[in-house]
Formats: structure tokens, sequence, C-alpha cells
């Protein structure tokens, strides 16, 4: 049974309303008198009046705490404070967190991570050797150059953080600013540093670019940290990015952190990119991110996730279509354990002709108190004629109780147009069990190869050999802990 409230926005007494209008207009004033010759406020001034206009405490709290003001683009800061000064944390009466409880975040006080646990942090276990020349280390969110390895990357291609002088990208908050939510804005609000990877018109990056994002804890409260990434990919260029979440060993296996992520990637007319992500936090951590993708005329983006860690895993896809012809491939395995809610949300949006998308979100629930959510939308509008989108979402339950909540979501407006979607929910088939039993296996070692082979497509396609051993082990420790039988 569930209880429906009667209204999704409470009602305001009109005082109260008025003072909330009155303190929204004082920071939109704030915000646009920056560029009009007012000498700009110091980072603690700055921390403690935009503070002091955020309505919602624990909003409020979090930007004091995680330091505010050291946001390293101004005017990405100041966009996002105006619209946190009377925005709300998101709870499960708003639709799109209509299954994910954020208790396990919004419980807790987090602050900045410790700068000091980052100087003996060591990086040997990440490592990929197709990318031993191009590799990026972030912890909590900051570059280390000491870690990093960028020798093998062309002279025409740009790597690099801002904290260390890198320029920024026109891509950085083209679409987020406009189009992001809650946690895009607390990003943008408390980054101390953003990668800018630019990869010039017609050229090809020969090698993988790896970009390893640590996080630290200090077993005392919740460390925050807030990475943040911009790609620009010029027309005509490849790029292969390999993306890895973990947590450094021996800081937190049990303490709580918070990652709070986002990537932004413009991807240019007739380019090319690869991108593999894969989330291997601890059950203890929070883990959101939001990917913004825009996509030129005939340009192909391919996307392989794995998901295991986090006590909630988020991730918010985005891909809008800017031009026709364009190549769209999705491909996304989630691993949700006990106590563990995984979470994806993807839109992809298509008005240009002849573009193709294609998505498979896969998902294995092994405790009966995990659960996985998806919400896939793919809108096909009035002018994307002879568009090829199919999407399909499958899920396994290996207990009882086990829980998923699935909702794909094709629009279609165009009438030209070949489009298919579809979703599974169940345990292991029990022909697929028999049919391997009839080789000579045992019960056991025919259920525990169909649950490892479940996201074997999806894991196929990471780059890199180093990767997907990391992938299986992680796969194999986290259904360990669920006590789900493995065979070697």
């Amino acid at each position: 049974m569930s209880c429906v409230a009667t209204s999704s926005v409470p009602r305001v007494a009109p005082r109260a309303a008025n003072a909330r209008r009155a303190r929204a207009d004082r920071v939109a004033r704030r915000t646009s008198s920056c560029g009009l010759g007012r000498p700009a406020a110091t980072t603690a001034e700055a921390s403690v009046v935009d503070v002091a206009s955020i309505e919602d405490a624990w909003i409020a709290g979090s930007l004091e705490r995680c330091a505010v003001g050291e946001g390293v683009v101004k005017g990405l800061r100041e966009g996002a404070l105006a619209r946190l000064a009377t925005a709300r944390m998101p709870n499960q009466r708003i639709e799109e967190y209509r299954f994910t409880d954020l208790a396990p975040l919004v419980t807790q006080k987090p602050s900045k991570a410790d700068p000091a646990l980052a100087a003996g942090v060591v990086a040997s276990a990440w490592t990929l050797a197709e990318a031993d020349k191009s590799r990026v280390v972030l912890i909590d969110g900051l570059f280390s150059e000491a870690l990093s390895n960028l020798s093998g990357v062309g002279s025409a291609i740009t790597v690099g953080a801002v904290s260390v002088g890198a320029a920024t990208s026109d891509a950085l908050g083209a679409v987020s600013g406009t189009h992001g939510g809650i946690f895009v804005d607390l990003n943008a609000a408390c980054a101390s540093d953003v990668l800018v990877v630019t990869i010039p018109t017609n050229t090809h990056m020969t090698t993988p670019l790896h970009v390893l994002q640590l996080s630290t804890a200090s077993g005392e409260g919740c460390s925050a940290s807030a990475p943040r990434l911009v790609v620009d990919v010029g027309q005509g260029a490849s790029l292969d990015l390999v993306e890895e979440f973990a947590c450094v060993t021996g800081t937190g296996k049990q303490s709580a952190y918070w990652l709070n992520g986002v990537c932004e990637l413009a991807v240019g007319a007739n380019a090319s990119v690869k991108h593999s992500m894969v989330q291997n936090q601890t059950r203890a951590a929070v883990h959101t991110r939001a990917t913004y993708v825009t996509q030129g005329e005939e340009s192909e983006y391919s996307l392989a996730e794995i998901s295991v860690g986090g006590r909630i895993g988020r991730h918010d896809l985005h891909i809008k279509q800017l031009g026709p012809r364009t190549v769209t491939s999705l491909a996304c395995f989630n691993l949700s354990g006990a106590g563990q809610c995984l979470d994806l949300h993807s839109s992809v949006v298509l008005d240009f002709e002849e573009g193709k998308t294609d998505q498979v979100h896969k998902c294995i629930v092994s405790a009966s108190t995990g659960r996985g959510v998806f919400d896939g939308n793919v809108r096909v509008n009035r002018y994307a004629q002879r568009t090829n989108a199919g999407q399909i979402s499958r899920n396994l339950l290996l207990v009882p109780k086990a829980t998923v909540n699935v909702k794909p979501n094709l629009q279609i407006v165009a009438d030209d147009v070949v489009c298919t979607h579809g979703c599974t929910v169940s345990d292991l088939e029990e022909e697929a069990l028999f049919y391997i039993q009839s080789r000579g296996l045992s019960p056991t070692t025919a259920r525990s190869l169909l649950v490892a082979g479940f996201g074997l497509e999806i894991a196929s396609k990471l780059t890199g050999k180093e990767l997907r051993v990391r992938v299986e082990k992680a796969v194999r420790d986290a259904l360990d802990q669920d006590d789900v039988v493995m065979v070697a």
C-alpha cells in the first residue's frame, strides 16, 4: 500500500511567499551586478553572503561546509547559487526521485574532503596499459599532477586542469547551466577544479584517455567532492575516454563519502567518441553523476557503463542530437546488493532525420534490500524522420523481495520511424538452467555461469583488458558479499 500526497507543491502563506521572492530577487540582483563594475567579493565574503540567501537548510549547510565560493568558474558558480537560493532537496514525492530515497545523503552533513588524505594516495591498483602515458588522476575532484602522466598526449591535444592554468572550454556550462538539476548546481557551486579536454578538428587521439577519479574518506562525518570534466571533440576528431571511480584503499571501507560529479561532452560533426565508465565505490558511499552529451551531424557516441558500488548510485544521462544521421549506442549494467539503490535516468532527444540510437540496460538485484531503478526516455520529435531507435531493459532478481523499478519510455512525434522498446523482469530462466545442466554441470555451477554471463555483453564493450578484469573481480566480490555462490 502506498500513501498519495494531495499536492506535490506545499501551500505557502502570502507573507512567506513574498519573503521568498524578495530573497530570490536579491540573489538575482547580486548576480547580475557582478559585471557592472562592482568590486568582486572575497571568497570569505561570498561564502557568507551567498549561503545566507539559501532557503533550504541542508543545501545551505552543505555549501558552507564544502567551501562555497571556491568554485573555479565564477559565472558558473554565481548562476548556480541564484538557482539554489529557492531550491529544495528532492524527495520521493517528486517523480524523478520516486524510487530513489536520498535519506542516506540528507541525514549526513557533508563537508569538504580533507586535502591531507590525498598526500599518501597510491594509484597503482588502477592501471591501464593502453593509457599508461595518457592518464589523469583526480583525488577528491582535484587534479593530481604527481600521479598523472600525459607524456603520450599529442601536442595538438589539450588535457589539463583549470587549477594548473588550463583555459576553460565553451562547452563548460553550455547545456548543464540551463538543463541541470540541483546536484549539477551544487557541483557548480562547490567544484574546486575542472578537467578540460580539447581534441582539435580532424585530430585522432591514438591512445585511450584514462581519467581516474579517486575518493578519500576520513572516517569522521561525510566527506564530499565535486569533480567536473568538460570534453570538446572537434569536427572529424575521435577520442576513447575511460572514466573510473573508486575509493582509495584503507581510507574508508565503511566511512560515508559523497562524490557529486558532472561531465559535459560536445561531439562535433563527423566526430567519434567511445566512452567507458566504471563506478566501483564502497557501499557506504553516495555517488551522484550527471553526463551531458551533444552530438553534431553524422557523429558517433557509444557508452559502456558498469555500476557496482555506492549505497546510492545515481546517473543522470542526457543526450541531445544537434544534426542529422547521428549514431548513439548506450549500454549499462548495474549490480545492486544489500542496502544499495542503483539508479539510471537517461534522456535521448532526437530532432533531426536519420538518427540511430540503441540502448541496452541490464540490472541484477542480489539482495532483498537491494533496488535497481531505470527511467529511460527516448523522444523522437517531429522533424526526426527515418529515425531508428531501440531500447531494452533486462532485469534479474536473484532473491525474494528484491526490487527493480523500470520505466522504458519511447515518445514518438515523427511518423516515418522504426522504434522498439521492451522490458523483462525475472529470475534465471528454467530453460537456460536445464540446458546447461544437461551438459553435465551441477545446478550451482549452472546458476553461477548464467549470473556471471548476464552482464558480460556490457563488460566486453569496455576499453582495456585490465579494466575488464577489475570489473569482473568487482562483480564477483559484490556477489560474494550477498552470499551469491559463484564458481571460479
